[in-house]
């Protein structure tokens, strides 16, 4: 069994889902795809691709809130055959017969565990009736406008670039290294601008291009100058390390 992200959290490269899924299934392993950094970001064809699995969370770019409920996708070719290792009460054939033995129930509802909170679903319900209306395309295509113009603007800050330059290799986030980034980012979340922090050395910034106005991304690539430039992140303040980085 391979399990990858479809975007890597840290660097923020979009892999080819299609052939790395082509190449798992020749080698005789399953996949399993991460979809937290890509769901809500950019199109993703699990069944064009030949998934046979999928996970994530609708909290991030699906703006479900925190606390909102994670996913899973499974092919429907494993359904009949794949086991459900976390057996409970919403995945029973007939949950209301309270048998002592555990029965899967039919098609995907097996993978079913414990019980969502009722708010958080409602909140999840909210947003996914947007998406309904929305143009994924479109999205994708302003997610690389946004990240183009962050990627433009920073440039002179002189830091390192983690993520790929290619459209075809990027997700919606740009990631940027320095050996002092988490000072650079808790500067910069004094300014109103919240990025985060992954260790060693990864500055990274995340684009919901739904509502993300371009005007925003100026606003922020010229703070992350401005705080590079003057040397402000250099207070001591800004190197206390929080257990949120």
């Amino acid at each position: 069994m391979l399990l990858l992200s479809h975007v890597d959290y840290r660097t923020g490269v979009l892999r080819d889902m299609a052939a790395v899924t082509e190449l798992a299934h020749a080698h005789g392993a399953l996949v399993v795809w991460d979809l937290c950094h890509s769901v809500g970001a950019l199109p993703v064809e699990l069944s064009r691709a030949g998934a046979d699995f999928a996970v994530g969370c609708t909290y991030k770019y699906l703006n479900a809130g925190p606390g909102a409920p994670a996913f899973t996708y499974a092919a429907r070719r494993h359904h009949a055959h794949a086991r459900q290792p976390l057996s409970g009460w919403h995945g029973h054939a007939r949950p209301f017969d309270f048998t002592e033995e555990y029965e899967p129930a039919a098609g995907v509802s097996r993978f079913l565990s414990g019980s969502q909170p009722l708010i958080a679903a409602a909140a999840l319900e909210a947003s996914l009736e947007l998406w309904r209306r929305v143009d994924l395309g479109q999205v994708r295509a302003k997610s690389l406008a946004l990240t183009d113009l962050f990627l433009e603007l920073t440039a002179e800050a002189g830091l390192e670039c983690a993520t790929p330059v290619e459209h075809a290799r990027r997700g919606s986030q740009v990631s940027l290294r320095h050996p002092d980034g988490y000072p650079m980012v808790q500067a910069l979340i004094a300014r109103g601008v919240v990025g985060d922090f992954r260790a060693p050395d990864i500055l990274r910034f995340g684009f919901a291009p739904l509502y993300l106005r371009y005007v925003d991304v100026y606003d922020a690539a010229t703070a992350l100058v401005e705080v590079v430039a003057s040397g402000e992140w250099r207070d001591p303040r800004f190197a206390r390390r929080a257990q949120v980085t």
